[in-house]
């Protein structure tokens, strides 16, 4: 697996490949790597690039794309989400093609699920070795947002920095877009606590992280009350899924390995208190609560994509049935 500063690094010393995959669920991340990538291949030509869904396309269509020839235009860049959805006769195909790309024809696969093993990702492992773009950890992070605040022009104290860590760290994509709105408020040229305390969204970030600490404590009292206040208005149910989903994921694992937790190896979506208590937390619940609460969190994706669902009720249904 590659880092992705290595990644981008090797990109601006114009080192490129024709396939890469890109592996992770950080939106800015696959974007800012492509947008690089894109800078290069085209230069100053006009940018010749087609996003390709599985979903939305049969694999003839995305396979005459990727092979069609183009008088006037000297390069393409292709991107397919999702691609070890690929089956049968297209994923032969593109495996093929990986192996043996057109001319000036670059592809960027994109797998947002880091862990998968399917047959796709083993194949493309031994064309290709996969790009990191799961959200790293707090130390490049730091570095992340010092490059935002640059950007914008703007200095900032450490203690904003490890704050807004603490509460949008769970991915670059989130950072980048309150970095920008806290900037576009504020004109000063240093960026202090005071300018974050008075931020609205750090008020909303901040409660939506207590309920979720609240339900890992079983602070069932605490966790109906708070889901009652955010839920609808500044939350929804299908927002919280992720997190909690990651929670729950995260007490199994250490349930499965005999109470050990190695934060260090393992990047979890979810804030530094919580990350710092996940061995109590663990402790708060069963094996069999924890398979209950993560099959509660299923039945609830499924439910909140298929049908009408009631956020409110949706939140306080699972605090019910798995805090309480």
């Amino acid at each position: 697996m590659i880092e992705y500063k290595y990644a981008i690094r090797s990109l601006k010393n114009n080192n490129i490949q024709q396939i890469y995959y890109l592996k992770g669920r950080d939106q800015f991340l696959q974007r800012f790597f492509i947008d690089n990538l894109s800078k290069i291949i085209f230069n100053s030509d006009t940018i010749d690039k087609t996003l390709l869904i599985p979903n939305e396309l049969s694999g003839k269509e995305i396979m005459d794309k990727m092979l069609s020839i183009d008088l006037f235009s000297k390069s393409k860049l292709f991107i397919i989400r999702d691609p070890q959805q690929l089956k049968g006769k297209v994923f032969k195909e593109i495996i093929e093609f990986c192996s043996k790309p057109v001319e000036n024809h670059y592809l960027v696969l994109v797998n947002d699920n880091f862990m998968d093993n399917s047959v796709f990702s083993k194949s493309i492992n031994k064309i290709v070795e996969p790009i990191n773009v799961s959200t790293p950890l707090d130390n490049e992070l730091i570095k992340w947002i010092n490059y935002f605040f640059k950007e914008n022009n703007k200095n900032v104290d450490r203690d904003v920095i490890m704050k807004i860590i603490e509460f949008y760290g769970d991915s670059v994509f989130k950072i980048k877009n309150e970095v920008d709105k806290l900037c576009l408020i504020n004109n000063k040229d240093i960026i202090n606590m005071d300018d974050l305390e008075a931020f609205s969204s750090l008020k909303r970030t901040r409660q939506r992280w207590e309920l979720i600490f609240s339900i890992a404590n079983r602070d069932f009292k605490k966790a109906t009350i708070l889901s009652k206040i955010i839920v609808g208005d500044n939350e929804s149910m299908i927002s919280l899924i992720f997190p909690l989903t990651s929670l729950f994921q995260e007490m199994l694992f250490i349930k499965i390995n005999n109470g050990t937790f190695n934060r260090s190896n393992s990047y979890i979506p979810l804030s530094n208190t919580i990350k710092n208590n996940m061995l109590k937390f663990s402790n708060n619940y069963s094996y069999k609560r924890i398979i209950k609460a993560l099959k509660k969190l299923k039945e609830i994706e499924i439910s909140q994509k298929t049908e009408y669902s009631d956020d409110k009720a949706d939140i306080i249904h699972f605090i019910y049935h798995v805090v309480k």
